[in-house]
């Protein structure tokens, strides 16, 4: 048998460099009585995942669910004993990998959305890169209500106001309030979040409340313009990229514009990449090292002094992803 072939490719993307082991010619074999090749031995149609989901959900106890568990490792394929698992799952929960996402196309985002300048009588000129939205309900508002007119939202963000976003669900510590956090790279002025977001959930049979002088409330959504990258990272990580589990029925936890999707770092095998600019890169630089992989923590659009190939590279990459994210502006403040 032939030696696999062991090469490292590099990614070029955000937040540095990353180079990881490629391997050809190295089959993975499953062993012959692994749960996967059990599972999909057995036959089974729709009636009878329909049949074991019921059974399922009438189990009074752990005891019970495992017994229902066995028998569908006994007879389902694999294909239908995954379509079993998402069904009976009680709760969603971000796993690190999805947290790690998360945090990954939020910095994506800020990074390549190009700063605009804004006027504001209020506050002067500023620039504008992204904006952190919460949106909440009154009181009365069901869940159900609450996500349809989130799923509106969003479809609002996307066809009106020409916004690329990363969002995320969340229950309130004390309360268990659902509520939303999102990150979006348009401006939208206040009022025109207030006004929308109030017309959804009205139109999803929520009765608005209103304040001690009689008039509706205006304080179910918070606007927040982070003035440094430092302020960013800080609420990534305490909003966006934080697990939590959430029941079932409330669906996914976090989501984002599938224009970010669309966006690939560019890949290089180690023969195309420079490796003096490498080396200097990595001397001057944090280097985080694993078995299979290394990564290189720097921004590449500050490095063109000492790796000019590379940071030339990256720029273009900077240019194309920068045209893809940063849309055109739908609301202008003076």
């Amino acid at each position: 048998m032939s030696q696999p072939l062991v090469y490292f490719n590099s990614k070029l993307s955000h937040n540095g460099i990353t180079s990881y082991k490629v391997f050809e010619g190295l089959d993975r074999h499953r062993h012959p009585h692994s749960l996967g090749n059990l599972l999909n031995q057995g036959t089974c149609n729709s009636d009878d995942i329909n049949g074991l989901v019921g059974l399922f959900r009438t189990c009074l106890n752990n005891d019970e669910r495992s017994h229902v568990v066995d028998e569908a490792i006994a007879t389902l394929t694999y294909e239908q004993y995954q379509a079993f698992l998402s069904r009976t799952l009680l709760t969603r929960s971000l796993n690190p990998a999805q947290s790690r996402k998360t945090r990954s196309l939020c910095q994506k985002l800020e990074y390549y959305t190009a700063a605009r300048k804004f006027r504001s009588k209020k506050s002067g000129e500023y620039s504008f890169k992204i904006a952190f939205l919460t949106l909440t309900a009154p009181e009365c508002a069901s869940p159900s209500q609450m996500l349809n007119a989130f799923n509106h939202f969003l479809d609002y963000l996307r066809r009106t106001a020409n916004c690329v976003f990363v969002w995320k669900k969340e229950l309130g510590e004390s309360g268990q309030k659902l509520h939303f956090h999102l990150m979006v790279n348009n401006f939208i002025p206040y009022y025109i979040v207030n006004w929308k977001w109030k017309r959804l959930l009205i139109n999803e049979g929520v009765e608005w409340p209103l304040n001690e002088q009689g008039k509706p409330t205006e304080s179910h959504y918070r606007i927040e313009l982070p003035r440094s990258k430092r302020k960013i990272a800080h609420y990534i990580s305490k909003y966006m990229s934080k697990a939590y589990a959430l029941p079932q029925e409330f669906g996914y936890i976090s989501g984002h514009s599938k224009l970010l999707d669309t966006c690939v770092e560019i890949r290089v095998i180690e023969n195309d990449i420079p490796l003096d600019e490498l080396n200097r890169i990595m001397s001057s630089h944090k280097v985080i090292r694993s078995d299979f992989v290394s990564h290189i923590c720097v921004d590449l659009l500050h490095v063109k002094h000492i790796a000019p190939k590379i940071g030339a590279l990256f720029e273009s990459q900077y240019v194309k992803f920068c045209e893809t994210i940063t849309l055109p502006q739908k609301f202008f403040e003076c």
